[in-house]
């Protein structure tokens, strides 16, 4: 019968950190390096407490796979809850192919309620979708940073679709990615 996993001190000191971030992605770089990172990256996805996830361009990462995509760890409910920290919310996960047959799943990042940026995720998710003018008069935000506001969730993982309303105006929503069979 295989041992159950018990994390280390340095294990919860990373959960720990990323649990204080808004993405929750460990930042494995910051603390270890070389084979150390590798294996301890290997022991925590091992152990559940962590998944793969598309990190930004400013986000911490693991690894890249094949494609050059930057992948990062983020902590699982179940690596909140090795911390004694309450999952919030649940958080979606997709599970998309990568190099040879291997699968990754792809974690939503989690917002803090009450934020303009989980307001303008709320209303973009809506069927009808928002416009700039409708993101701006919500937030207080310039028309400028509103964009910037669509950039960044863009680069973040999701997935925006741009239409044009029944005024004309343009109409932006977020869409959630099927899941994707692997094997492909």
């Amino acid at each position: 019968m295989p041992r159950a996993f018990k994390p280390t001190d340095t294990h919860l000191v990373l959960l720990s950190a990323a649990a204080q971030r808004d993405d929750l992605l460990l930042d494995l770089a910051s603390r270890l390096e070389g084979a150390d990172l590798q294996r301890t990256g290997e022991k925590l996805l091992a152990a559940g407490l962590v998944a793969e996830t598309v990190a930004g361009p400013d986000q911490p990462t693991w690894r890249s796979d094949d494609n050059e995509q930057r992948i990062g760890l983020m902590l699982t409910p179940s690596g909140l809850a090795a911390i004694g920290v309450e999952a919030g919310a649940s958080t979606e996960v997709d599970v998309v192919a990568t190099g040879e047959g291997a699968e990754t799943a792809v974690v939503a990042p989690r917002e803090r309620s009450g934020t303009k940026r989980a307001l303008v995720i709320d209303l973009l998710s809506r069927e009808e979708g928002a416009s700039v003018a409708d993101l701006m008069s919500a937030t207080g935000w310039l028309a400028h940073t509103t964009r910037a506001a669509l950039t960044g969730l863009r680069k973040q993982g999701h997935v925006l679709i741009k239409a044009s309303g029944p005024d004309g105006k343009t109409i932006y929503r977020i869409v959630v990615a099927s899941t994707a069979v692997a094997g492909a």
